[in-house]
């Protein structure tokens, strides 16, 4: 075995996998989750962290057209799958290591990707047509600087003494009647300059136009957040959903898909506040709900996770007061803010594995992205994340197998 394949192998045993939920699939995502942590593989926090990228889902036109663009930037090696059900994981993960261990392969592709990117049909200039920019007409013979004149200057007749840049006339070439408008530059991955805009304090700033979502880590699948922002804060924002794709189908909201729903949701909050222990007991107790089939066993461990969480002091000083909800506002999450709704979710968890719980019920999307705007207006990114992540933008469909 050469030493390419045995470093190749290596480098599988502990592969990043780089998850993306196509909205209505949360249950296949859930799946590679637990997928991943048998196998000792980690879920990717970016594209450049990743070595495979893999869509649970059958993704819509918009998402499969972001996914794309998250696919260029994946370093080589890589590796991508498209999983639709939990049955397919184990065997589509594996194909996925085996393409990265392959090194003749991977070669092959790297070559491929680099003869794409360096085409000439790949960059395209816009309108900037070098024909546009008369070189052919631009005679350096006749560029006359004030009285420097390139064609008459012998290096060895040039006295720095007598070089009087005070004579050098660059009136003619002025910058202002420079217009760049015939040259249409695409920006760096889509971003747009800086404009301005006045600040809290009426001073005028660079603000950015950036949309969060819908590729990342604990974020709600198929959530686009569209972010004016003035250094890292966001100072108005506006919620869009991608399309629900094909196949995803709504939940039947028992005692059980509410455990998992809820669990779920507790686990990203604490992820994202820096509450990793506790994000995965919260992840244990959820993927033992999903393989056991019953929420009563998760009563027990939910009932001491829940005091363990009342008890911890700066989770607690963390979440208090971030992304509070009016009085007034009409939803459920009326009054509380992100640490009440965290208590929220496992008291509605160990209240389904008891037996006794609410489904949840689908509020309109407008009512989801006013609150959105309303929430993130004016708060840094990172509480905007947090302020995300606490709350329930699809829950558990108020179905029952009576009602259907």
């Amino acid at each position: 075995m050469g030493l390419k394949k045995i470093l190749g192998r290596l480098a599988t045993t502990r592969c990043h996998v780089l998850i993306v939920e196509a909205p209505g699939h949360a249950p296949v995502r859930m799946a590679v989750e637990q997928d991943l942590a048998r196998r000792g593989w980690v879920p990717a926090l970016s594209p450049a962290d990743a070595d495979i990228l893999c869509v649970c889902g059958e993704p819509a036109a918009d998402l499969t057209q972001v996914l794309d663009r998250i696919w260029d930037e994946l370093p080589s090696p890589r590796a991508r799958t498209t999983v639709v059900a939990a049955a397919d994981i184990e065997g589509a993960l594996t194909a996925c290591a085996r393409e990265l261990a392959d090194p003749e392969r991977q070669a092959a592709k790297a070559g491929a990707r680099n003869n794409d990117a360096g085409s000439p049909d790949s960059g395209d200039h816009g309108q900037m047509d070098d024909g546009d920019m008369g070189h052919s007409q631009m005679d350096h013979g006749q560029m006359d600087d004030g009285q420097m004149d390139d064609g008459q200057m012998d290096d060895g007749e040039m006295d720095h003494g007598q070089m009087d840049h005070g004579s050098m006339d660059h009136d003619p070439m002025d910058h202002g009647s420079m217009d760049h408008g015939g040259m249409d530059m695409p920006m760096p991955d889509g971003i747009a300059l800086a404009g301005q805009g006045s600040d809290r304090d009426g001073l005028d700033l660079d603000e950015l136009q950036v949309p969060l979502g819908p590729v990342l880590p604990f974020w709600p699948a198929g959530l686009v957040l569209r972010c004016t922002l003035q250094g890292d804060v966001v100072m108005s924002a506006q919620a869009e959903w991608l399309s629900t794709g094909p196949g995803a189908e709504a939940t039947v909201a028992d005692s059980r898909a509410v455990v998992v729903h809820q669990t779920d949701l507790a686990s990203r909050l604490l992820r994202l506040a820096g509450s990793t222990d506790a994000a995965g007991r919260m992840e244990r107790i959820r993927n033992q709900a999903l393989a056991s089939g019953s929420a009563a066993a998760s009563h027990g461990p939910l009932t001491a996770e829940l005091s363990r969480l009342k008890r911890s002091f700066l989770l607690r000083r963390s979440l208090r007061g971030v992304g509070r909800v009016g009085t007034d506002a009409p939803r459920p999450e009326a009054g509380t803010d992100a640490w009440d709704r965290l208590l929220g979710m496992v008291e509605g968890a160990v209240s389904a594995a008891a037996g006794v719980y609410q489904p949840p019920s689908r509020l309109s999307r407008h009512l989801d992205a006013a609150l959105l705007a309303d929430l993130a207006a004016g708060q840094e990114l990172g509480r905007v994340r947090l302020i995300v992540a606490s709350l329930d933008l699809s829950p558990v469909a108020a179905l029952t197998a009576a009602a259907r």
